[in-house]
């Protein structure tokens, strides 16, 4: 993406929105506003504060949307983290709305063990993400009522248990179940203790929670080497109102359709022109 540096205040970038958005910008009625990125440190009760992106539009206003987003993982891809959605969430400032994209850290920091620790680790994690939202919705001119929260692989997994919080949920190729990513590509549990071990994240499952959000849009890649068809299946049963977009020639990244269409759907959700 391209970027056009104007000022530098007391830490914070403020940019002019540019090509990457340029498609999508384009169907808007009136030119994207500059946008204010800044680094922040949001406090999380016995926990290391969460450092995070704050984005949003440079000039005041009294009525805007908000949005949270939750990256991926994927080492060692230098977007695991949370400059993923940056681009993204510079356009979407750019057209009224202010987004907050917390730093995660777990797994990203530490391996899951195989007991119910992990548990603890999810909880812990889900706390943080939660303080992220707080910290998004009590920005000057939020709209509670004009959030979304959008997560990406174990991102989309914690945004799933934060969905019925927000008006939008965009849910990309995440699994349904914590045990089973942390089964397959870490443990390798014995049969027996797998089964003990999915029980440990009993209610905090995504396809047990993402029925619970308002409007859900799941966004899936055909050649996804860690998300199976019955993934997919499991969770359009459990929001059959969802919209869903299969990306048949898309890898577990996506690709820049599945980028333009969840930028336009969610501006849509948060009535942004």
């Amino acid at each position: 993406m391209k970027r056009f540096l104007i000022a530098t205040v007391a830490g914070a970038l403020i940019l002019g929105v540019t090509a990457a958005g340029a498609s999508s910008a384009a169907q808007s009625k009136r030119a994207p506003e500059a946008v204010v990125v800044t680094d922040i440190q949001i406090p999380v009760a016995g926990q290391a504060p969460v450092t995070a992106y704050l984005v949003r539009p440079a000039k005041h206003h009294k009525h805007l949307a908000g949005a949270l987003y939750l990256h991926w993982f994927e080492p060692p891809a230098s977007t695991q983290n949370r400059t993923e959605f940056l681009s993204e969430a510079i356009a979407l400032a750019g057209r009224g709305a202010v987004a907050v994209l917390p730093q995660l850290t777990f797994p990203w920091e530490g391996d899951p063990v195989g007991d119910q620790t992990d548990r603890t680790k999810v909880t812990n994690q889900l706390k943080a993400v939660e303080a992220a939202y707080g910290t998004l919705l009590r920005q000057d001119g939020v709209d509670a009522q004009r959030t979304a929260v959008i997560g990406h692989d174990y991102g989309a997994m914690y945004a799933s248990l934060l969905g019925k919080r927000a008006h939008a949920l965009v849910f990309m190729a995440g699994d349904a179940t914590w045990a089973n990513w942390f089964d397959t590509f870490w443990l390798g549990l014995p049969a027996d203790q797998a089964v003990a071990y999915r029980k440990v994240f009993a209610g905090l499952d995504p396809v047990d929670n993402v029925g619970k959000a308002h409007d859900v849009y799941f966004q899936w890649a055909g050649r996804d080497r860690f998300v199976t068809p019955e993934v997919r299946a499991a969770f359009s049963a459990a929001k059959p109102s969802a919209k869903v977009s299969l990306y048949e020639t898309a890898d577990h990244f996506l690709d820049q359709p599945a980028k333009d269409d969840r930028l336009a759907w969610v501006s849509t959700e948060l009535g942004l022109r």
